[in-house]
């Protein structure tokens, strides 16, 4: 089973949807090759914006200091749940632009969920600066990526075509918000939603495979009855 994930490492429920999908897999025992995609948030933010997460989402999002703390305290909550420590009050804000490169360069190695794992607790967990390259440097060397290879993407330019294209793909899939899951390219989930509601997506897709797999082969645009 295939599934694509759309998701920024700065977006809470990209991690909370992440820990629950992990969750749904392991229930059901359903073995799943994951892909993540990039999607910039706020692709215009600096590096870091030099502020706190509360004062961030004010300024972003025109909202109130008040109600920026009441998101992020059920966002909170909603960590806690699935085993996460979501440590807003120290966590650095910023563009993301470089961790998605990152993301595919260990893709490239085969290393992508645990790069993706790694940055995301890095920025929720530990109030790491994700904007800053020399802690995405040391993050990326202790996910086990080549010193080379992750200088040459810091450097210069590596991985931006592949980022764009994921956020070119999102935009023609109609996909405006993460997390985004597109299961065996036919089920979508939008959102973190709850355990058993992934479970039932996964387990409606194994049953669609094998129902294909039992009236026939579909292939190179025509469908052909199993003999």
């Amino acid at each position: 089973m295939k599934i694509d994930i759309w998701s920024d490492v700065i977006c809470p429920f990209c991690y909370i949807g992440k820990r629950k999908l992990e969750a749904a897999l392991e229930q059901t025992g359903i073995q799943a090759e994951i892909e993540w995609h990039s999607f910039e948030l706020s692709p215009d933010s600096p590096r870091y914006h030099g502020v706190s997460l509360p004062e961030t989402m004010s300024q972003m999002y025109g909202i109130s200091r008040e109600r920026a703390l009441a998101i992020l305290k059920h966002e909170e909550q909603e960590a806690s749940r699935m085993g996460l420590d979501f440590q807003w009050e120290i966590a650095k804000p910023g563009n993301t632009f470089d961790v998605h490169r990152l993301i595919h360069l260990a893709k490239f190695y085969e290393l992508g969920d645990k790069a993706k794992e790694r940055f995301l607790k890095a920025y929720f967990t530990e109030g790491q600066d994700i904007g800053d390259q020399q802690v995405l440097r040391a993050l990326a060397l202790e996910i086990g990526l080549p010193a080379d290879k992750i200088d040459d993407v810091l450097e210069n330019n590596l991985f931006a075509d592949e980022v764009r294209f994921d956020e070119w793909d999102a935009r023609n899939r109609g996909i405006r918000g993460v997390p985004y899951f597109i299961i065996n390219d036919s089920a979508t989930v939008s959102g973190a939603r709850e355990v058993n509601e992934f479970i039932n997506v996964l387990r409606d897709q194994v049953a669609l495979l094998a129902s294909q797999a039992e009236t026939g082969i579909c292939n190179g645009g025509f469908c052909e009855i199993k003999k």
